[in-house]
């Protein structure tokens, strides 16, 4: 994940389904009002390679004054709308435009909207979805761009779709009236996505200068699910090597996040829900180690060095397991509800989603669109990018490479520059024969899968640890055998489940 400078990030690309441009950029001007300022909070950041620790840098606010309307007198005028709020020091926030209150004859009340990151790095972070090499790139880029709209709040009684057309419902979530913000889409490459977080607070209009000068209080919440990955393994015939992440297939596209409850309403503890599309775009999120990552080791890896064996520091129990993330960070994405992957019993997964995301030709036109749920079928996974050799023994001076196969026509190989004089991943290569530094190496690595069904909520951070002590999974859903056995039993795993705003609930739920 990118480590940005404000606190208030996630994951996608932000649209907003609203009104038209015109219902909503007329300004309430307020020459007499006080400056408007805000003090603001985030819940602590559970992933200390995202220095989210601190308040945020900058926050981004539409504000309404209710009671006072437009000249047609249907949609309350906004005092302004996407305003960027400064850190100016002490945790108070203002903007550069020095944007004011209304007067109290005007207004008693005012709605602040808050979000972060910016628009343009949401923006930024779904179109990497798209790949610059693919022939109908151009297209696809002009798609995603008329898809997405400028930041646009709008209160009224019409349900929308994400492109602002009328629609009755999406997934679970009556879209009536209210603030809205969509499209949203999920960066597929992992270090490019952020952390969506929105506040939202019902203001009374200061009676004096003192009073404006304490600033209002913003109470951000994260609206993504926060996900990441650990692993351990304790065995004594092989080394076990990590070097990437995939997470298949989350929803990753076609959402809008509304401020308001099914009846418009504003005030209530969740401070907002997803509408979740019928069809949601499900890619699949990964990240490769490169720029220095270091390969992460199972158990007692020993290894042949100089006629001596040495060890590295055991990832071999639970108590001891690491992140496997990488320097990509935690992985956000939307919420979802997805059965675990069969594996091998459906050999066609790989191409599959519950609906075609667009990218080039469906090649599979007929199939049935399904609802998909934790505890039915699904084609949810976890895939570790990985190299399994045996362990030295005595003075040998090569450890055999177990997987990736020697015959690579079965699976998707992938090539990674390595520095010889360390484990650090200098990138990804095409081939074997690439061109590489003088004092690096090539090696290879493989994907290894384990099914997985999750019901994954915003706002909560799920830390799976994976124990490769029996075994190394299965082949990944996009290998030329997906679900084939690797070696051994498949990969074990639990789960805990903590409120990521909260910070209070620490469980332990064991699956197979």
């Amino acid at each position: 994940m990118n480590k940005l400078s404000l606190t208030a990030v996630a994951g996608g690309l932000i649209v907003l389904a609203s009104c038209s441009q015109e219902e909503v950029t007329k300004v309430v001007q307020n020459k007499d009002g006080f400056p408007i300022s805000f003090r603001a909070g985030v819940s602590t950041r559970v992933n200390p390679d995202l220095n989210y620790i601190q308040n945020p840098a900058t926050f981004y606010v539409s504000a309404y004054a209710p009671n006072h309307m437009s000249d047609t007198g249907v949609t309350p005028d906004s005092l302004f709308w996407d305003e960027p709020f400064y850190l100016m020091g002490a945790n108070l926030y203002a903007s550069s435009s020095n944007q004011k209150w209304p007067t109290r004859e005007q207004s008693d009340k005012v709605e602040f909207f808050a979000y972060a990151p910016s628009l343009e790095e949401i923006q930024n972070a779904a179109f990497s979805q798209l790949d610059p090499t693919d022939p109908n790139y151009n297209n696809n880029l002009a798609t995603y761009s008329k898809a997405i709209q400028f930041f646009n709040l709008c209160n009224d009684n019409v349900p929308l779709d994400p492109m602002g057309q009328q629609s009755t419902t999406f997934k679970d979530v009556t879209l009536y009236k209210g603030f809205k913000l969509g499209r949203f889409y999920v960066a597929t490459d992992i270090s490019k996505q952020v952390d969506f977080i929105t506040s939202h607070i019902s203001a009374d209009v200061p009676e004096n200068e003192d009073a404006a000068n304490l600033g209002v209080e913003l109470k951000f919440k994260h609206q993504l699910a926060n996900i990441e990955l650990r692993a351990f393994g304790s065995n004594d015939m092989y080394n076990i090597e990590i070097a990437g992440v995939r997470i298949g297939r989350p929803y990753t596209g076609n959402a809008i996040f509304n401020f308001c409850d099914g009846q418009g309403g504003v005030d209530f503890a969740a401070g907002g829900q997803w509408g979740i599309s019928k069809n949601p775009q499900r890619l699949p999120v990964e990240y490769i180690y490169g720029g220095g990552d270091e390969i992460y080791r199972l158990g007692k890896f020993n290894n042949y060095n100089g006629g001596a064996v040495t060890s590295t520091t055991p990832h071999s129990t639970a108590a001891n397991a690491e992140s496997i993330m990488g320097k990509g960070g935690n992985a956000m994405v939307l919420p979802t509800k997805n059965g675990a992957w069969t594996g091998e019993a459906n050999p066609w997964i790989a191409p599959k989603y519950s609906a075609f995301t667009g990218h080039g030709e469906d090649p599979y036109p007929d199939r049935n669109p399904k609802e998909w749920s934790a505890d039915g079928e699904g084609d949810m996974y976890f895939s570790i990018l990985l190299r399994v050799t045996l362990k030295p023994t005595g003075d040998e001076l090569t450890t055999p490479q177990i997987y990736p196969y020697g015959n690579n026509t079965t699976m998707n190989v992938v090539y990674l520059e390595k520095e010889k004089s360390s484990n650090k991943i200098v990138g990804r290569v095409p081939s074997k024969t690439s061109t590489i530094g003088a004092n690096n190496e090539i090696v290879e690595f493989g994907w290894a899968a384990v099914p997985v069904g999750v019901n994954w909520e915003r706002g909560k951070k799920y830390v799976y640890t994976l124990d490769f002590s029996e075994g190394v999974g299965v082949q990944d859903p996009e290998d030329p055998k997906p679900g084939a056995p690797i070696l051994g039993d498949g990969i074990k795993f639990s789960v805990s489940v903590e409120g990521w705003d909260e910070q209070t609930s620490n469980t332990t739920v064991p699956q197979e």
